[in-house]
Formats: structure tokens, C-alpha cells, sequence
């Protein structure tokens, strides 16, 4: 059992559970870890997000990968997508400090390697050298360069046709800053920028995937052909229409799979989604002669997944979308391009193509509990899930966060009364098994 990795590294508030300490024991660790198995580690890039303990964190893991004798190349203020981008195409190893979505108080760490997420096997044999004594006779050297100018270059080949369209982008004061004015300013596009001033603490702060009613009430009336929200890291995007209506994850799933069915692009014929994902959109694309394919809750196994079985389009709700015949992660300012040019090449309103996918009534509800493990395996809980899944009107699903001391609720059906009430019930038994203290 992991302490410290959950489904999406290492993430806690910063300084007091995710402190430089630990930081520079997990960039030691990790060194020593894909040394052993034959990780490419000529050149390490550590990134961050502009909250205000990224830079702590990376001079801690910076500190750590020199004293293992390896160089670090310093990205400064980069996507997490990015990062991983480059990973890939250097053949190196990256750290991504950022907590994505989180306030800014919290911070995380990512590792990749060419290209991917660390397995949940290397994470482990991680952890169990945290305390190690390791060293190294060797030092390495700190280089400091620009490293998204290949991106952007990239970025600006394969999108040049998108000139001329007029975006307006909620940045969530996170690290597209980096990225999205250049790329745009490149390609000619006719932006408009919100939250693109970070401060260190105003991340993600009443603005981003989180919220994206901020960019829906302000471009509901504006000159402007689409809106596009990520969160801190980037790697998510939340769509919203010219005239202020929200298109989430599931919609862009749909809308991408059909026409990348139709140009030969859409591995296996399938897409991959999660639990989460809304009943409607199984239904849609299988109208579409299009497989459907669920997993847990977390872009890592959604990703299994798609290698797996050979697909290459895969995603959540949440706007984290995996295109995976070009990158290996959800790469917001990717996805945004992507479906605007689906949506010009093929004459598509996003706003009345997301209003003809029509939703099951979804509701989802968090409960703070002692121990989100306990409440999971527990008998009484165990029990009800199965009695309403059983019947063919309503779906629930259970879930403890990854990062918090939370089960989050979700229930599924076919009319909202019935979801309120099971939302109701369950949320009361999680509650109740929680303040009991009740181990099985």
C-alpha cells in the first residue's frame, strides 16, 4: 500500500505535508529508482505551475537530482502536458510540480518518463527508499533554457489553420500562461484573455475548469466564436459556446470521436471514458457504431486502457481528454484545437450539438469521512451499492477522493427524483458508517 503516491503523484498542502523535505527525498529516491531500471536520465526537466511554493519544491527536487550526479534542465513556469511532451521527445525523465485543479495552499509532484506517467509499481519501490541513505560520487549540473519553444513551434505547424478565430480563454492564473498567448499570437488567432496574471495564491481561484461560469457570464454576449477554460496545470479543457452555454468533457468526447471515426483516426473503433461518465454518451456513441469502454476514475487508467485495447481518444467529464495518436496525456490547449477545427471543418455549432446530447439526470455529492478507505471496504456500504445497482433505473457509484478525506457520491438515473433520493440515502449511510467508526 502507497503513502505518499495516490492516482496522480504525490499532492498535499504545501510545507506541511508536502514539504521541501519530502520533496528532495522523492526526487533522490526516484533517481535512484530509474537508474536502476534503465531510465533515461541524461537530462532531467523539472517544471512547475505558478503557485507561490513551486519554487521551493524545485530547488528541493533540483538539490536532489544533481546530488545523484544527473543534470536538470530548469522549464520554469510550464503545462504539465508540455512537460510529458517533452519527456517523450527528448527520451527524458520529468518532474511536474503543480496540484492542479487545487487551491493554491496544495501542491503536487509528477513524474514522467518518455512520454508517460510512472507505473503504480515504480511509485512503490519509490516510496520504500524514501528513507534510504543514497548517495552519489558523482554531482550533476543545473541548465537553465527555454524548452517551450519546440512546443509552440509544434503547436503553431499543426494549427495554423485556425487563424483568425476568435477565442476567448480563461487561464485559471496557472501555468497556460506560458503557452497560450504565444501560441495564439503565432497562429493570428483574435483572443481574449481572463485570469492571466498569476500572483502565486490566486490559481485556480473562483476561475478555471472549476468554475467555469466565470468565462460563460462574460462572453455570453461578446464577439467571439468560442471560449476555452483549463485549470492550474492545463491539462483539462471546459468548452463554452458564443453564447455562454457549457460543454464539458463527455460532449467533446462524442463530438471528436465521430469525425475522427470518419477520417480513419479512431483506434479500435472505441473510446474509453470512465464510471463517471454519463450513461447518455454510451448511448450516443454506440448510435454511431462506436464502442464504449469504462474504468476508474483518473486520466492514468483511462490511458491503460486506451493501450490496451488500441484506442486513441479517451477522457472524463472533467475536460481531460487523451488525443493519443499525438501526445501521451489530456493537453487542454491540444483538445480546444482540436474539436474547434472539428467544429469548422464540419459546419458544427458546439453549443446546439452539446444540447443534442441528451443527459441522464446526474448528481454528485462529497462526504468528509474519518477514513475513506474503511468506508469503502465496509459491509453495510458494501451491501447498498450492489440493492440500487441492481435495479435498471438508477446507477451509483462510490469513490474516495485521491487527495482528500472525502467519498464522493454519484448517482445516475433516469428521472431527478429518483437521483435526489438516492443521493440522499447513500450519503447518509457513508455518514453514518463514518461517525460509527464501523471497520467492516
Amino acid at each position: 500500500m502507497r503513502k505518499y503516491f495516490g492516482t496522480d503523484g504525490v499532492r498535499g498542502i504545501a510545507n506541511e505535508e508536502l514539504t521541501a523535505e519530502l520533496a528532495f527525498k522523492i526526487g533522490r529516491s526516484t533517481a535512484y529508482v530509474l537508474k536502476s531500471h534503465d531510465h533515461p536520465l541524461n537530462n532531467v526537466l523539472i517544471a512547475r505551475d505558478t503557485r507561490i511554493s513551486g519554487e521551493m519544491l524545485e530547488a528541493a527536487l533540483v538539490s536532489s537530482v544533481l546530488s545523484m550526479g544527473f543534470d536538470v534542465t530548469t522549464c520554469g513556469v510550464m503545462p504539465t502536458p508540455v512537460l510529458a511532451w517533452l519527456t517523450r521527445r527528448n527520451h527524458s525523465v520529468g518532474f511536474m510540480v503543480s496540484a492542479s485543479h487545487n487551491p493554491w495552499m496544495h501542491n503536487g509532484i509528477k513524474i514522467f518518463s518518455n512520454g508517460y506517467k510512472l507505473q503504480d509499481k515504480l511509485e512503490e519501490e519509490i516510496e520504500k527508499h524514501l528513507s534510504d541513505d543514497l548517495k552519489s560520487i558523482e554531482i550533476g549540473r543545473r541548465i537553465q533554457k527555454n524548452m517551450l519553444s519546440e512546443y509552440v513551434e509544434w503547436m503553431v505547424r499543426r494549427y495554423a489553420h485556425l487563424k483568425g478565430v476568435r477565442i476567448a480563454f480563461d487561464l485559471a492564473n496557472g501555468a497556460a500562461v506560458s503557452t497560450v498567448p504565444t501560441i495564439t499570437s503565432e497562429i493570428g488567432m483574435k483572443t481574449t484573455l481572463f485570469n492571466s496574471n498569476p500572483n502565486g495564491v490566486n490559481i485556480n481561484e473562483k476561475c478555471g475548469a472549476l468554475h467555469p461560469e466565470f468565462l460563460s457570464e462574460r462572453i455570453e454576449n461578446a464577439e467571439v466564436d468560442f471560449g476555452v477554460i483549463h485549470d492550474g496545470d492545463a491539462d483539462r479543457c471546459i468548452m463554452i459556446g458564443k453564447h455562454g452555454y457549457v460543454v464539458d468533457g463527455d460532449d467533446m468526447l462524442v463530438l471528436n470521436a465521430k469525425f475522427m471515426k470518419e477520417n480513419g483516426r479512431l483506434g479500435a473503433d472505441t473510446v474509453v471514458g470512465t464510471v463517471m461518465t454519463n450513461l447518455a454518451i454510451e448511448e450516443s456513441l454506440k448510435r454511431n457504431n462506436i464502442e464504449f469502454v469504462r474504468t476508474k476514475v483518473g486520466d492514468r487508467y483511462v490511458l491503460e486502457k486506451m493501450q490496451e485495447i488500441g484506442a486513441t481518444l479517451g477522457g472524463e467529464q472533467s475536460g481531460h481528454i487523451i488525443f493519443l495518436d499525438l501526445v501521451t496525456t489530456g493537453d487542454g490547449l491540444l483538445t480546444a484545437f482540436e474539436t474547434i477545427s472539428t467544429c469548422l471543418k464540419f459546419g458544427i455549432d458546439i453549443e446546439e450539438f452539446s444540447h443534442k446530447v441528451k443527459r441522464y439526470p446526474q448528481k454528485l455529492e462529497n462526504v468528509s469521512v474519518k477514513d475513506k478507505k474503511t468506508i469503502m471496504s465496509n459491509s453495510r456500504v458494501i451491501k447498498f451499492v450492489e440493492e440500487v445497482n441492481s435495479q435498471e433505473e438508477i446507477r451509483l457509484v462510490l469513490r474516495p477522493s485521491g487527495t482528500e478525506s472525502l467519498v464522493r457520491v454519484m448517482v445516475e438515473g433516469k428521472t431527478q427524483e429518483i437521483v435526489d433520493k438516492t443521493v440522499s440515502r447513500a450519503c447518509k449511510i457513508v455518514k453514518e458508517v463514518s461517525d460509527s467508526g464501523e471497520i467492516s
